[in-house]
């Protein structure tokens, strides 16, 4: 058990699907790490403040202030904190934090415009890139993975791709799901996805491939999970196109 007195900061990254909470002290290290299954999405706005108290209700025994990014800012979340629009420098997110609560703030997330037009977003992403790197590429893979082009320490440029869910839902609702089943991680058929991915800009009609490689006997029901998701990730990196050219960071958990 952590002397609460030692912590300085409780950081909590609320997503859709999990929330994952840290303990640190005046320095910025990380003295413990918690994580919980009742993500934002399944949340009313009434019910936030319950689930904090009881995650990390012990660590702010002593005062500490929360710091929570992600979902838990959205339209529909705890309390809508507003994007900050790009080019945005990690101050701009600091002026414009949301109060939720008594020694609660929620960091804004990160919008693009153009011309006039809202052209893309993110939330909790943007806190996880100004951490890792000023200037350069990054990638957070995940269900709506995002690529983000930071310079000067400032987010200059981002783009969703909706990966991670369009794999989802081909898995469980799409003719290429029902033949396939749980087996090993099989690399050479994720190879050969992301080869096919990378090299063919029709995706809907790669997609396809899924279907004739196991019809024909070259992808068998349990690799065919990993050339999907391989030809997936490959068409993802093929359109990233201008803007995000350049070394790529990648900021994940190591799975």
């Amino acid at each position: 058990m952590i002397d609460a007195s030692r912590i300085a900061l409780v950081g909590v990254d609320w997503g859709s699907t999990n929330l994952r909470a840290f303990a640190m002290d005046d320095e910025g290290a990380v003295l413990d790490r918690r994580a919980d299954g009742r993500g934002a999405a399944g949340l009313s706005p009434d019910g936030f403040a319950a689930v904090l108290d009881e995650v990390v209700g012990d660590w702010r025994a002593g005062g500490a202030p929360v710091l929570i990014c992600g979902m838990a800012g959205a339209r529909g979340g705890w309390v809508e904190a507003p994007y900050v629009e790009g080019p945005a420098a990690l101050a701009d997110l600091s002026a414009q934090m949301t109060g939720a609560a008594p020694g609660v703030r929620i960091v804004p997330g990160v919008c693009k415009r153009q011309d006039g037009r809202l052209m893309d977003v993110m939330r909790g992403e943007e806190v996880q890139v100004f951490g890792a790197l000023t200037d350069g590429v990054a990638v957070c893979p995940g269900t709506h993975s995002k690529w983000v082009r930071m310079a000067g320490g400032r987010i200059t440029d981002l783009r969703t791709a909706m990966t991670g869910e369009l794999f989802a839902v081909l898995r469980a609702h799409s003719i290429l799901g029902r033949s396939m089943t749980e087996g090993p991680f099989d690399p050479e058929a994720f190879d050969a996805g992301v080869d096919r991915g990378l090299g063919d800009p029709a995706l809907t009609a790669a997609l396809f491939s899924v279907r004739t490689a196991e019809l024909d006997g070259r992808l068998t029901p349990g690799a065919a999970p990993d050339y999907l998701s391989g030809l997936l990730i490959g068409s993802e990196i093929a359109g990233a196109g201008g803007g995000f050219e350049g070394p790529v960071h990648l900021i994940g958990a190591p799975a």
